[in-house]
């Protein structure tokens, strides 16, 4: 009898299907399809495994109709729901229509969810993470030049104050150029060779400091410069990550950024004890193994491929998203469906491309959030969260009281680097639920009151039990590293739109470091010229500023693609 049945209303349903393309009543028509749809879907599911039925999955009408989703789980209440409101609705055919051609947007939007799995299984996410973490060692470096000054500082004391502040600054003014020389060559070479090619100044920057002795000034300088140019060239790392993670973990993974950036940190002032030649020696190690994990590992980006290559380089980008896909087929065609729809609806490559001043005068997605960030990169380096790390040595030993042993300024800063590095990883676990927005408000606040707590104890701190003034300094690097030293980078790639990510990106971040490489030379004056506590009563006043800024200014991007935060800047009555 069931047989009977399901044949009757498949008849029924095919004649529908065939009257709903040649008739003008299509409209009406979908109604009683939907409605068929779901009764042969009860019947083949009660003859199978009636109690496998999923009451919260919803599928629209378009959908139902497809031989594929036939046996579908659909909710009855929702189809009975949509069935009753196009029956009495009072606008008549118009009205009808006007609902159906929602519905067939909704398809639309459907189709695209579709193909875009929400969350992926451990055996589906390894292969980006891997090569996430392979592409963000590099980035390692960065955070142990920023923090190297008070190793050259500790193994040359007899540098003067002027040799001191060129050491700490020279590279971070060279940080600009290699960051600009990178984004004019990612996009013509690739992004996997671009990261290659990173590890080359990184490479010759720490072989020449080993080969030389600690008396020579101008061979450091020759290190710091060198190694400044390889860490600008490190952005590569997030654009390369920004493209190949699933939307999903996109924002955690970039949040690795921060982490390993802290591992440089905390690799440079936990090995400030050792002996100079040793610790440069097994830089040139780590330097060398990260590029042979690139050159064996590291997929190319397909998003760079299906852009900046001819149609003839589609297999390659297949082939290279299966390299980030290769466990399910299903997910790996999902994902490249996605990739390849959001490829077709933009330009193809012959077809002139706006450039990014062109971006900049006319498209609101692309000026206003460089204004943005801007601005945000601004305050971040006026906070003197950097300041903070590369003269840590000379900021501990100022606020430890004088009663304690002088070894406790080499294990205050080792504590430092475990500090930024703890919250780091904490900022990188947070960002996965918590958007920017709380974490970068949250960080600002907490750095105005450890930098009042700094100011408030630091003229006591010999008279104490406590010395309150040395936990402030650990409480601020704490405080800024979970938002304020993490997310104004990843939102560089996060908020900026394609055609301006890679140019635009790398002078943001050229911008930034020319800012910090202004407050790092003239910091040692500052501190010099005013007290401690007056330094961080500024720094406090600055986070303020930025918490307030952040509050009013700064979208949101926890969980959003590129074309939604897109849509943001060139829709910006839509919230995000």
């Amino acid at each position: 009898i069931l047989f009977n049945v399901l044949k009757v209303l498949n008849n029924f349903h095919n004649f529908i299907n065939y009257a709903s393309s040649h008739l003008l009543l299509y409209y009406n028509l979908t109604t009683f399809k939907l409605f068929f749809s779901r009764i042969k879907t009860i019947l083949l599911q009660g003859n199978s495994r009636m109690s496998n039925v999923d009451q919260n999955v919803k599928i629209i009408a378009d959908e139902i109709t497809t031989p594929e989703n036939n046996n579908c789980n659909i909710n009855t209440t929702t189809i009975i729901s949509i069935i009753d409101k196009y029956g009495t609705n009072e606008d008549g055919q118009n009205k009808l229509i006007e609902n159906n051609m929602n519905a067939e947007n909704k398809t639309i939007d459907m189709e695209n969810e579709k193909y875009s799995v929400s969350s992926l299984l451990w055996r589906d996410l390894y292969p980006q993470v891997l090569a996430s973490c392979i592409s963000l060692l590099m980035v390692i470096q960065p955070g142990i030049h920023l923090a190297y000054s008070n190793n050259m500082l500790h193994h040359m004391p007899s540098i003067n104050k002027e040799q001191f502040s060129w050491i700490t600054s020279i590279s971070v003014l060279c940080t600009p150029v290699g960051a600009f020389f990178v984004g004019l060559v990612m996009d013509k070479i690739g992004r996997k060779n671009a990261c290659f090619l990173t590890c080359l100044p990184l490479l010759a920057s720490w072989t020449i400091v080993t080969i030389s002795s600690t008396d020579n000034i101008y061979t450091c300088y020759v290190f710091r410069l060198l190694g400044g140019i390889g860490a600008g060239m490190t952005t590569v790392g997030l654009v390369y990550v920004s493209e190949i993670s699933h939307s999903s973990y996109k924002q955690i993974l970039l949040s690795l950024n921060s982490v390993f950036f802290s591992g440089g940190i905390l690799l440079s002032t936990c090995l400030v004890d050792l002996k100079w030649n040793v610790i440069n020696f097994s830089f040139v190690i780590f330097t060398i193994v990260n590029m042979a994990l690139i050159i064996i590992y590291l997929p190319e980006s397909p998003i760079w491929i299906l852009k900046f290559k001819s149609s003839e380089h589609i297999n390659k980008a297949k082939i290279a998203m299966k390299q980030i896909y290769p466990n399910d087929n299903q997910v790996f065609e999902a994902e490249w469906r996605r990739l390849k729809s959001a490829s077709d609806n933009t330009s193809a490559p012959d077809v002139h491309q706006p450039s990014f001043f062109e971006s900049i005068r006319s498209n609101p997605a692309a000026y206003k959030p460089m204004a943005i960030l801007t601005v945000l990169l601004l305050l971040q380096q006026l906070t003197g969260a950097y300041s903070t790390i590369s003269y840590a040595l000379p900021i501990l030993k100022s606020v430890v009281p004088a009663a304690y042993p002088p070894a406790i300024g080499i294990q205050s800063l080792a504590a430092l680097g475990i500090v930024r590095f703890a919250s780091g990883v904490l900022a990188c676990v947070l960002s996965l639920r918590v958007g920017r927005k709380p974490l970068l408000m949250f960080s600002c606040v907490a750095m105005a009151m450890s930098s009042v707590l700094v100011a408030a104890t630091h003229h006591s701190r010999d008279t104490t039990a406590v010395p309150w003034s040395l936990c402030g300094v650990m409480l601020y690097v704490f405080s800024s590293s979970v938002g304020v030293l993490v997310f104004p980078w990843t939102m560089i790639c996060e908020l900026l739109s394609t055609p301006v990510r890679a140019v635009g990106g790398c002078m943001l971040v050229s911008y930034a470091y020319l800012i910090m490489f202004a407050t790092l030379k003239v910091f040692p004056y500052v501190l010099a010229a005013v007290s401690v506590p007056h330094v961080f009563l500024v720094f406090g006043a600055v986070s303020t500023s930025m918490a307030v800024y952040v509050h009013f200014i700064v979208p949101e991007t926890l969980g959003k693609s590129f074309r939604e935060i897109e849509d943001y800047f060139t829709r910006p009555s839509k919230p995000l």
